[in-house]
């Protein structure tokens, strides 16, 4: 009973986040235009970036749509394109949408996460930094040196 609980609980919390990747690429008759729409289950206006990618006869091609989308939005088009070469599209291989949560905190980039994981101490000094980055330059000059003197002695 517990499994089931959590299972709903999971579910609950997780629905904002399917619900807001509600993104479509749609063919249009003709096979040559694409039409981006998207909804916003959100409270706030949501920034959203959408790849359409298409089958054309011997290859493929990507539409991109990057456009805010409104408030309570429901099948909004975000844009439409048309093939500009003149090749028909043959179908709708794949939808890639970004659409985040607006309200969520922005999530940390790998490099600053990165950096909080290898920080060895909270001295925000930069003159350290760059006093300690000196001395392990001159350190590593030396040992290089060192290592050419010795290769020069055999």
């Amino acid at each position: 009973m517990q499994k089931w609980f959590w299972a709903a609980a999971a579910l609950f919390v997780a629905y904002p986040a399917f619900a807001a990747n509600v993104a479509t690429c749609t063919l249009g008759a003709d096979k040559k235009t694409v039409t981006v729409t998207a909804s916003n289950p959100y409270s706030q206006v949501m920034a959203c970036e959408v790849n359409c990618h298409m089958d054309l006869p011997g290859g493929f091609a990507t539409v991109v749509c990057v456009k805010p989308v409104p408030v309570g939005a429901k099948d909004f088009v975000m844009c439409t394109d048309v093939s500009s070469d003149g090749h028909p599209y043959t179908k709708v291989k794949e939808t890639e949408a970004n659409c985040p949560d607006p309200s969520a905190p922005p999530a940390a980039s790998k490099a600053e996460t990165n950096k909080d994981e290898t920080k060895e101490d909270d001295d925000d000094s930069d003159d350290d930094d760059d006093a300690k980055a000196d001395a392990m330059m001159k350190k590593m000059q030396k040992q290089g040196q060192d290592f050419i003197d010795r290769q020069k002695r055999k």
